[in-house]
């Protein structure tokens, strides 16, 4: 798996060395762009989508990074390319032509980057093209106001779209009817406490901070005429953000790897990078300045990219296991968000201040608004969390009890549970003595006590009601116990936090049966134990996971299994974990 050596030898220290990690990531790409025009590809495959929206994505996304570098200051020798490529992509008599969109389509999203392109740097995007492009680009992009849209982040696309023509005088192409229905939506998804849920199914994931803060302070920062009241509305609520979203990561930068779009990688800075442009005042601007350069820096040893320096599809390695259907092989790019700060000038404070560690307070922290209770050890986090589990993606991303920025999630958890192989931070049930397995699937109720430090969930399999209670303790310890009513006799499986044995051996540490059951392993990235309480025969095992886990190709996840017969039982187990790094 290759290292791409302009990143990952880049000191990541200076504006200047991130206006050049922008440049050499785009550099790749290049030939690409220049020999295909709108129609780029990548020739790795595809999405759920046609490959003329996979080229949008490669085209366009590239502009979340190029767009702030130049705003900034800096030099892309390259605008004709991507005049070129908007060209052909809005004229319909073109055959690169990215084409008309009704229903809910991906062509919709990559407009944003336009529509900011239009708003910010109008002399590159807008002035040298042809009058004749200029009508079909400003004619493409008013579309999106006709399109249907999903009732999420998806709203902000319109928006900038609407910023960038007004921007280049197209206010006749604007439809503010829209416009303020949109806005009205998109304040009515916060939650609290900073947390927006994203739609109306109130979905909470690592995505929050990238997409709707992060396009709600470019609304506040960077569009002129932008709505006063409302600026100081988005401003207020990244306020709010920044504490909670600082527990999400650990001291060396990883974010917790939780929730859709994993494959965008260090976009998860953006949020910090919007902050960064915005003059927040909750934060201490080298406090931001250091969670948003930590988390850039940490990739640096993540092998990412292909041998000519394409970012991959993955999480900390290339494996499609992480990926939603709509992720194409020029989605990644959406990491270009995280290179907002470039557009602040030189002698701004964001490149004078020093760096700040993460200086967090609490232990453990509760974020009530969603459903969440952080825990902290060994300068990392686990995210106690019982959000929405979205069902139109790998329900692994949202319905384990707990996540880690240490201990990465597995999906596909009960791929192999015929062979008795299960994911990390489930509980599993069977009734045909393990051929077929069910786990939690939603949500009914979850009540989150600050003072005690305890979640208390009502869920479902899909045919049949479990009450999980979780007490967060010190140390990296939790208690989970579960209340079962079981309608005939079952396998049931309570499964800890899985380890990495991508380069060395998985270690036993302790095993024991029984009605002591014990089990603890041990990995490259630390040691992961469950510890039976309640008194039932139980069997320690523990299964190897290969390619499934979000930061390691090979793992080891330990489990209890216990045999019970029909009727009601309360599993007990402490849960205890320990990183090495």
């Amino acid at each position: 798996m290759p290292f791409y050596k302009p990143f990952s030898e880049n000191p990541m220290v200076t504006k200047q060395d991130y206006q050049q990690l922008v440049l050499d990531l785009f550099e790749p790409v290049r030939p690409y762009l220049a020999s295909q025009g709108a129609k780029m590809d990548f020739d790795q495959g595809g999405a759920i989508f046609d490959m003329s929206a996979s080229a949008l994505e490669g085209v366009a996304r590239l502009l979340w990074g190029i767009i702030p570098l130049v705003k900034g200051g800096g030099e892309f020798e390259h605008w004709d390319l991507f005049h070129t490529a908007i060209s052909q992509g809005t004229d319909p008599n073109h055959p690169n032509y990215w084409g008309v969109m009704e229903t809910i389509n991906q062509t919709s999203v990559e407009k944003a980057a336009f529509g900011l392109l239009l708003a910010a740097l109008p002399e590159h995007g807008w002035a040298p093209l042809d009058p004749q492009t200029k009508e079909n680009f400003a004619q493409w992009l008013a579309q999106i106001q006709q399109a249907q849209m999903p009732q999420n982040n998806w709203l902000f696309f319109t928006i900038l779209v609407q910023a960038g023509l007004r921007k280049v005088g197209r206010s006749d192409l604007v439809d503010i009817n829209k416009e303020a229905s949109y806005l009205k939506t998109l304040k009515s998804f916060y939650l609290g406490d900073g947390w927006y849920g994203d739609g109306a199914g109130k979905n909470i994931d690592h995505y929050g901070g990238f997409a709707i803060h992060y396009y709600s302070l470019i609304y506040a920062s960077l569009i002129e005429d932008a709505d006063n009241e409302l600026k100081q509305l988005f401003i207020e609520r990244a306020n709010e953000f920044c504490e909670p979203f600082s527990y999400w990561f650990a001291e060396s930068g990883e974010c917790m790897a939780q929730g859709r779009s994993l494959t965008y990688r260090f976009a998860t800075a953006g949020f910090w990078a919007s902050a960064a442009i915005s003059d927040l005042s909750a934060m201490e601007l080298g406090t931001i300045k250091g969670l948003w350069a930590r988390h850039l820096r940490q990739w640096k040893d993540k092998p990412i990219f292909t041998t000519e320096g394409l970012l991959t599809r993955g999480y900390d390695y290339p494996t499609l296991t992480v990926c939603e259907g709509y992720n194409s092989p020029t989605s990644p790019y959406w990491a270009f968000k995280a290179f907002l700060p470039l557009a602040l000038e030189d002698s701004h404070p964001f490149w004078q201040v020093e760096e700040k560690p993460l200086a967090l307070s609490q232990e453990v922290y509760a974020m009530p608004a969603a459903n969440t209770i952080i825990q902290r050890v060994g300068g990392h986090s686990i995210a106690h969390f019982s959000g929405t589990i979205e069902q139109q993606f790998q329900v692994d991303k949202y319905n384990k009890f707990a996540y880690s920025t240490c201990f990465g999630a597995d999906f596909d958890s009960l791929k192999d549970s015929h062979q008795m192989l299960f994911g990390d931070n489930i509980l599993a049930i069977s009734f045909d003595e393990g051929v077929n397995w069910q786990m939690r699937m939603s949500n009914h109720h979850v009540i989150v006590d600050e003072t005690q430090n305890r979640m208390s969930i009502e869920w479902t399999t899909g045919t049949m009601s479990i009450t999980t209670v979780i007490d967060v303790l010190d140390n990296g310890e939790s208690i989970r116990t579960h209340t079962i009513e079981l309608p005939q006799n079952a396998w049931v499986v309570e499964s800890g936090f899985a380890v990495s044995n991508w380069y060395q051996p998985k270690e036993t540490l302790i095993q024991r049966q029984g009605i002591q059951a014990n089990i603890e392993i041990r990995g490259a990235n630390g040691t992961s134990q469950i510890i039976s309480l309640d008194g039932y025969e139980k069997e320690s095992r523990d299964g190897y996971r290969i390619h499934t886990n979000v930061v390691s190709p090979r793992t080891h996840v330990p489990y209890l299994l216990t045999k019970l017969s029909a009727g009601k039982h309360q599993l007990i187990s402490r849960y205890r974990v320990h990183p090495t790094t």
